[in-house]
């Protein structure tokens, strides 16, 4: 028999027929055939969609992904099956909704099967078929199935959507049995399906800026503040977005209020939805089913998910896990993760979405696979694994990069209390390397773990807790926290003069190192005195000539090269240098360092050819013992070139070596190392003096974002660095910007050098310098000197520019740098905030060069301020603009103001809006515009523009108040 053809009756009972007493029942049952699959129409009208997805209302984005479908669906005859793949929660069965509702006109009919189960699939064809022939609610389930499948075979132009489908197997014989027609499939497997469909639409999360509208849409209110900042919290995942916006409505709550529930009550948040949410549609539940099928398949996949959600959430090597089982097992495991997109790969590295790593972070005893016993065990392999995958101190800088964002991860997700000698061993090992790196900001966080691990498990006066304690101080020290870095190390300093004793090598170090942080913090009598009482206490408790006491004596040379006392920093550096020879040998790495700054010290002393005699012996040797690549080989030759160019008067000819050290530097090292930002500055003072500026700029500019970064402002090497930037925005022809940088590098030598020093007076002659240069040019008549200046500046400015190319930024440091900018910002640390938003401003983010600007108008620095906000319009970041008429509204440019205070006006800014009423008044014209703009102001809940509007309105037409 076909079964397109199958007839189908329905058995009718019209009830009991009395006649009298004694009457026989007689119960008559009628058979009526129904109508044959192949003669019933559609009758028209709507089909069925996803009453949940029509009633949320809520839609934003997915434009290509629409467009996907509608080729996919829409081309072609006969049957057509497509299926939308990706992780749950990630908006697959919106987006089919969404499909339908649009395209409802071009299909007969649309109708949605909730399908994951064969039993609710056949309970949709079930429900299809009673929608033809009501009587076939009386049919047996199979016989009404039957028949709707009768149907679609005998018809097409209809719309099928399988929602939630769990294997192909459960449609696969439902689609083979048809042919024509469409099939749109949701699932959260991705793989498997190439025997169906031609190329699976794998769905992602939402874009930042459709995240963000869908957040205020289901919130339901347009000006949420900090609405990107949570969807950025919540991964732009569509389910957690909506599920936060419906419960922001519900409650009344602030996003600062919902991102504190998250921080501080994460279990009860994912778990809390909006009235009227499915159980199973929150956070917290919404992976337990995909789990489900997932353990039901292979537990080690499910072990392997726990343990993933420990590690940063991307680059996460597959040789991390294989300790776990053997690599075919775990090849199988991963390719299950990956085909229900728990994971992904991306460059060969396991990837997870936060949210999800967060969620199976946060043990909840209500949920399953989250039991307080599978979390821990989760976090402790992944402690195992780091601890087996540390690598050698001595690896490479890939190496270590590849593995610290996991021990980054393992520091944010888990408290002191947790910690073990196992963690203890993956933050040492880190914390080491950082220092090696230079990297004192990344290793604080490593080290205050540490000392706190060894004080509750050995005690507070045990050595191993003072020596933890004396590495933290040094790291907050280094990192810029001068503060809390000295209170730690004078607290340890007296705990190990009483418990180690006064001639103790530890105490020894701190003592030492207190000194030279006395030094460096501009005590610079002071510093000096404990620099030589350390030296003298070395010399007597370890000897003249033990390694420690070479480093004293090198400490204090430094201090007396910076004061310019030459003749005593020679003195020091002849002592040192032939210390280290005899004790260390000729050929250590200490015996060459010793040297280069002797000869160093000689050339500030002025004897230059001295000077190029000393660092000429030393190129050789760092060549022949370090190797052309090393660092301080690299610094050698380029000294050994600056001093060839001052003894012969010739710009230096090694700019392409300065570059290619510079990239080495970086690959090696990284941006942030000392070395790097020396390198760094050496090639942008190179360019300077040879005259190509607009070379020079860009890399001091980025040696500055980094050196404020790592150093801070008060750090002796950002103000050399400041200084020379300022020189080259004024040979650039930028002179009100090169002066006011010069002019405050002054001021901070004068502050923390002192005015005697010889780098302040360096900078003062610069100052000098550019004051009579520009003078030069502002006076009528002095003609033949300004063309000079002119002439010189034009041959300073090649036509085609051979300089500086920068390197690629990594984005994600470059978000990182803008919003720790950002966030220092809005705590008041404005100079502080200053590095971290040169670096992303440099790296091409124009909201940190907006905000770049601002730090810089509020801190005093108007050149500055409007030369990165003019940066800022440029790339298009119009919300720059306000702030640009402002800065120039403040310096009395009021013409130059109004068209930028317009634009920001045009935006929405009360601010700006304010602002240009103000100047439109102090001009005298436009007093009618003033008021339409106090008035918008006003409206958009301004208290002062209120004010003002209600004083004009006081004293008449005639009589208009200015600002206050």
């Amino acid at each position: 028999m076909d079964p397109h053809n199958r007839n189908v009756e329905v058995e009718v009972n019209h009830g009991i027929i009395s006649l009298g007493d004694g009457a026989k029942n007689t119960i008559n049952n009628y058979h009526h055939p129904l109508p044959s699959a192949a003669s019933l129409s559609w009758p028209g009208g709507p089909g069925r969609l996803s009453p949940t997805a029509l009633a949320a209302g809520r839609f934003v984005g997915r434009e290509q992904e629409l467009r996907d479908l509608d080729t996919a669906l829409l081309s072609g005859t006969g049957l057509i099956a497509q299926t939308v793949a990706g992780l749950g929660g990630v908006g697959k069965s919106a987006l089919a909704c969404r499909y339908a509702q649009l395209r409802q006109d071009a299909y007969s009919p649309v109708w949605w099967i909730a399908a994951d189960s064969p039993d609710q699939i056949e309970a949709g064809l079930v429900a299809l078929a009673v929608r033809l022939v009501p009587e076939l609610n009386r049919a047996p389930l199979p016989d009404a199935a039957a028949w709707a499948r009768s149907w679609l075979a005998c018809h097409d132009g209809w719309l099928l959507i399988l929602d939630d489908v769990c294997a192909p197997a459960d449609v696969q014989d439902l689609i083979g049995s048809l042919g024509g027609g469409r099939f749109l499939i949701t699932s959260r497997l991705a793989e498997g399906w190439q025997g169906l469909v031609d190329r699976p639409v794998t769905l992602g999360v939402l874009s930042a800026e459709d995240a963000t509208a869908l957040l205020r849409h289901s919130a339901g209110r347009t000006d949420l503040p900090d609405a990107a900042r949570l969807s950025a919290r919540l991964g732009h995942l569509p389910l957690a977005v909506v599920q936060a916006g419906a419960y922001l409505s519900q409650t009344g709550i602030s996003v600062a209020e919902y991102l504190y529930l998250l921080d501080h009550s994460s279990a009860e948040t994912f778990r809390q939805a909006a009235a009227g949410t499915p159980e199973d549609r929150t956070m917290a539940a919404v992976w337990t089913v995909t789990l489900d099928m997932i353990v039901a398949q292979d537990e080690l996949a499910l072990e392997a998910f726990r343990t993933l959600a420990w590690f940063a959430p991307d680059g996460i090597p597959r040789s991390l896990l294989a300790p776990m089982a053997d690599q075919g097992a775990l090849v199988h495991a991963l390719g299950l993760l990956r085909s229900y997109r728990m994971v992904d790969v991306v460059d060969g590295s396991l990837s997870m979405h936060r949210l999800i790593q967060e969620v199976f972070r946060t043990p909840d005893a209500a949920i399953r696979h989250r039991e307080d016993e599978a979390v821990a065990r989760g976090r402790a392999r992944s402690v195992d694994l780091l601890l087996q995958a540390r690598p050698p101190i001595d690896a490479g800088l890939e190496a270590w990069q590849g593995f610290l964002p996991h021990a980054d991860a393992l520091v944010a997700h888990t408290t002191p209390a947790q910690d073990d000698p196992a963690t203890n061993g993956i933050f040492e090992a880190a914390a080491r390397f950082l220092g090696r790196q230079n990297l004192h900001h990344r290793a604080v966080g490593y080290c205050s773990r540490i000392a706190g691990f060894h004080e509750r498990t050995q005690g507070p006066q045990d050595p191993a807790t003072l020596h933890a304690r004396a590495n933290l101080a040094a790291a907050c020290l280094e990192a810029g926290d001068r503060v809390r870095g000295r209170e730690l190390l004078t607290a340890n300093l007296a705990d190990q003069q009483r418990v180690l004793g006064p001639d103790h090598r530890l105490t020894l170090a701190s003592r030492a190192y207190l000194a030279a942080i006395t030094y460096d913090d501009g005590d610079r009598d002071l510093g000096i005195q404990l620099l030589e009482a350390s030296l003298a206490h070395r010399e007597r408790a370890l000897g003249p000539d033990h390694p420690d006491t070479l480093v004293s004596r090198g400490n204090l040379a430094v201090a007396h090269h910076e004061r310019g006392d030459m003749g005593r920093a020679v003195g020091l550096f002849e002592a040192q240098a032939g210390g280290c020879a005899t004790i260390l040998g000729p050929d250590h790495f200490n015996t060459l360092r010793a040297r280069y700054h002797l000869a160093g010290a000689h050339h500030a002393a002025g004897n230059a050819t001295e000077a190029a005699r000393q660092l000429g012996t030393i190129f050789a040797d760092c060549e022949r013992i370090l190797g052309v690549s090393h660092p301080l080989t690299a610094a050698v030759r380029s000294d050994v070139a600056a001093v060839a160019s001052e003894l012969t008067q010739q710009p230096r000819d090694d700019i392409e070596q300065l570059r290619a050290d510079l990239i080495a530097c970086e690959r090696e090292h990284g941006p942030e190392h000392r070395q790097t930002l020396s390198a760094r500055a050496t090639l942008g003072s190179a360019y300077l003096q040879a005259k190509d500026v607009r070379s020079a700029t860009e890399v001091l500019e980025t040696a500055l974002g980094y050196s404020l970064w790592m150093l801070g402002p008060d750090h002796p090497a950002t103000l050399r660095i400041g200084h020379q930037l300022g020189d080259a925005y004024f040979a650039a022809g930028r002179y009100a910007l090169g002066t006011e940088m010069v002019r405050e590098a002054l001021a901070d030598c004068e502050r923390l050098l002192g005015p005697g020093e010889w780098e302040t007076e360096n900078v003062r002659a610069t100052l000098v310098y550019m004051a009579g240069s520009y003078l030069i040019t502002r006076i009528p008549g002095v003609r033949t000197t300004s063309r000079l200046l002119k002439r010189m500046r034009r041959r300073g400015r090649p036509d085609v520019h051979q300089g500086w190319t920068r390197p690629d930024t990594d984005p994600e440091q470059v978000r990182a740098a803008a919003a720790e900018g950002l966030r220092r910002c809005r705590t008041g640390e404005l100079r502080a905030s200053e590095g971290h938003l040169r670096v992303a401003a440099d790296g091409g983010n124009s909201s940190a060069m907006a905000n770049l600007g601002m730090v810089l108008a509020r801190t005093g620095r108007p050149a500055g301020a409007e030369f990165w906000l003019l940066r800022a319009v440029d790339v298009g970041e119009e919300a720059a603009s306000g702030p640009l008429g402002s800065l120039l509204a403040e310096t009395g440019r009021f013409k130059e103001a109004q068209p930028w205070l317009r634009r920001g006006a045009a935006t929405g800014a009360v601010d700006s809006m304010m602002d240009l009423a103000h100047v439109l008044i102090r001009t005298r014209r436009g007093r009618s515009e003033a008021e339409q703009w106090y008035r918008q102001a006003a409206a958009a809940g301004d208290p002062e523009a209120a004010r003002f509007l209600e004083q004009w309105t006081a004293l008449g037409p005639r009589r208009r108040p200015g600002p206050r």
